[in-house]
């Protein structure tokens, strides 16, 4: 603490200053140590996530639950609402079947209970994953993806085999960590990546990889495996892109070096994903003007078919007949491959003014009077989980 020898009017032999510059300095203490406290006080967000317990998991089945079913009420006629049972119903089982262990820790409890958390966890997060990458599927890519998540689901809650220690398949992921639930034929995607626990032990060989069709028949290619961790495994698959259209299973045994005994093979964990085909869209059109004479339709037909993302086709309009207009107006029915009509429009615009469109499946579509040509682009894909 200062001893206020610098202050104005202080004196060693008066003490003038003395008696208010040691309570200023006093009240200064106070407040700086009032400061403190109160920013220590402040209470600290946790860095990491909770142990898994069975407490865990139930709560993350209840929310993955409820959200897949608002999703499913957008999503009729996909096997959304289903899958959203069958979570529930997990969570009832669970909650049924682990008694007193259900807020242990799962490392801390036996084997069985100890797989049922790890595959409901497991399956909680698949769901986690749909919600957040596939809510602008729809169509083709929207029924492929809501199938690989309800067969992943039901693949978890049918598990059956039960050893001391069980591989699980928490997530399927690109090798740049998008989450992964189909892969397009004809695309880029030459490989993937497997989540989970108990996937490898490196004291052990590498767990064998299978990947067969929806009934159990190996595919003609098969991946390699390339990376290898407990909890992650990396698959190279240049062919992947060329599978038939439908569900693939990827089938993982892996290896546990127990003492005394060597190498022992765990059961089997699987995973599930879709092959979906190449997309396209056609896109029908009718574009007319207001004319003195009134309204004339100008062009009316189909737009060459659009091929994957990225892409665009054009249509030249003859307007010669209708020489001076007042506005022109366009309708457009697209229609996504495999899936029904939707139409937009019509939509109205000044006739020295361009008229811009967002159509189902990310489709643009414009029409510039300058030019006298109508465009239609596909931009980028908005089904996030498909590759």
């Amino acid at each position: 603490m200062s001893d206020c020898s610098d202050v104005p009017g202080w004196s060693w032999r008066t003490g003038h200053a003395g008696f208010g510059c040691a309570m200023f300095a006093h009240v200064a203490w106070l407040v700086t140590l009032a400061l403190l406290l109160a920013v220590t006080a402040q209470p600290v967000a946790a860095q990491i996530a909770p142990r898994l317990t069975g407490e865990v998991a139930i709560r993350e089945l209840d929310a993955a639950s409820v959200a897949l079913a608002a999703r499913a009420a957008g999503q009729p006629g996909t096997s959304l609402d289903a899958a959203s049972r069958q979570l529930k119903a997990l969570a009832v089982s669970l909650h049924e079947s682990l008694g007193g262990d259900i807020g242990k820790p799962v490392e801390t409890i036996g084997g069985e209970p100890r797989a049922r958390v790890l595959r409901a966890h497991a399956a909680a997060l698949r769901t986690q994953d749909f919600l957040k990458s596939c809510g602008a599927c729809t169509g083709v890519d929207g029924g492929a993806t809501a199938a690989a998540l309800a067969a992943g689901i039901d693949a978890l809650a049918k598990a059956g085999q039960v050893a001391k220690l069980v591989p699980v398949i928490d997530t399927v992921e690109t090798l740049d960590h998008r989450p992964l639930f189909a892969v397009r034929q004809g695309g880029k995607s030459s490989g993937l990546a497997l989540n989970g626990v108990n996937l490898a032990d490196t004291q052990c060989a590498d767990p064998r990889i299978t990947a067969t069709d929806a009934g159990g028949r190996p595919l003609a290619s098969q991946p390699t495996l390339i990376g290898v961790l407990a909890t992650r495994l990396e698959l190279h698959w240049p062919e992947v892109a060329t599978l038939p259209a439908g569900p693939v299973v990827l089938h993982v045994v892996p290896q546990h070096k127990v003492f005394l005994l060597g190498c022992t093979t765990l059961p089997e964990a699987t995973a599930t994903f879709q092959v979906t085909p190449p997309v396209h869209f056609a896109v029908a059109y009718e574009l007319s003007a207001s004319c003195a004479s009134g309204q004339t339709v100008l062009g009316r037909g189909t737009m060459p078919t659009i091929e994957g993302y990225g892409s665009t086709a054009t249509r030249a309009i003859d307007t010669a007949s209708c020489t001076a207009p007042r506005s022109y107006t366009v309708t457009a029915t697209v229609t996504p491959g495999g899936s029904d009509p939707v139409s937009v429009g019509p939509i109205t615009q000044s006739a020295d003014a361009a008229i811009t469109a967002g159509l189902p499946g990310g489709l643009i579509l414009s029409w510039n009077p300058m030019v006298k040509t109508l465009f239609v682009r596909s931009g980028a894909s908005l089904c996030k989980g498909v590759d």
